[in-house]
């Protein structure tokens, strides 16, 4: 039996330990390269959605300064500008909101909502995008489904509102993107499906991370700062729950998740209809 130099022996395991430390350090550049990279495509995305509203409200403001302008021509500049300011705050808040709940910095309140006035509220909000874009809203609330939560109102509203404002803006004209609220399993749930364009398979895993946008195809004039999801998927998970994506290309794309603790008769016996348009 041959005996093996203990020099040699040494220098293999040498060898092998620098050869994990080289292909380790590796992977943490590459890791670390990865994240730069997503953070400058993140700033640019968010610059992008800043400047571009910016320059819709100076245009307005701008004109409404124009004597020859009639009362209604000035009501209409000021409501662009308006809505101007309001995508802008919207998005402020989700970068410093998204930011307290990576650190546990947000009190989630805990408050008794109508679930059945917060689902129509959401989609009153969404109604003028929606008709804009030629796309059908519908709504679906089963039966089953509680009439009340116990929720931060305004987190769950937008969370709501984010995920409807994805589906109409990956939708093509004469689509359809509905809200569907439901109980599976004893566990109540909402869900947003739209008829829109779809997400690739290899995208599905990696939808709800930070920074992550979905690239290539129809998704590439459609830039975004890439927190809407990764913030709803930090809200749901607050709450204990869960939040899932299926969707097929060309056929559109489903997001589901769960509703915190839910108490109450069901809110269906209020409403005039299951269905809405």
């Amino acid at each position: 039996m041959l005996s093996v130099e203990p020099r040699l022996f040494v220098d293999v395991a040498l060898g092998a330990v620098i050869l994990a430390l080289a292909l380790l350090v590796r992977r943490t550049r590459m890791r670390a390269e990865r994240t730069d990279r997503m953070r400058k495509m993140m700033n640019e995305a968010v610059i992008h959605d800043l400047k571009n509203p910016m320059t819709s409200i100076m245009g307005c403001l701008s004109c409404v300064l124009d004597d020859e302008l009639s009362a209604e021509q000035r009501r209409k500049l000021l409501s662009l500008a308006l809505h101007g300011c309001k995508v802008q705050m919207t998005l402020l808040e989700t970068l410093v909101d998204t930011n307290r709940l990576e650190h546990g910095e947000l009190p989630l309140r805990k408050e008794s909502l109508d679930a059945g006035m917060l689902l129509e509220e959401c989609l009153n909000g969404v109604r003028g995008t929606a008709t804009h874009l030629g796309v059908r809203l519908e709504e679906n609330i089963s039966r089953e489904f509680p009439a009340r939560i116990r929720a931060d109102p305004d987190l769950i509203a937008r969370v709501i509102l984010n995920l409807l404002h994805n589906a109409l803006k990956y939708t093509h004209f004469g689509g359809k993107v509905s809200l569907r609220a439901f109980v599976e399993k004893g566990r109540p749930q909402l869900e947003v499906r739209d008829t829109g364009v779809g997400i690739a398979p290899e995208h599905i895993s990696r939808l709800f991370g930070k920074y992550y946008r979905v690239e290539g195809g129809d998704q590439t004039s459609r830039r975004g700062s890439g927190l809407g999801l990764y913030f709803c998927r930090r809200v749901v998970e607050a709450y204990g729950g869960t939040i899932s994506v299926a969707s097929s290309v060309g056929e559109g794309t489903s997001i589901r998740f769960d509703l915190p603790a839910l108490a109450g008769t069901p809110v269906a016996s209020g409403l005039p209809a299951l269905a809405r348009r």
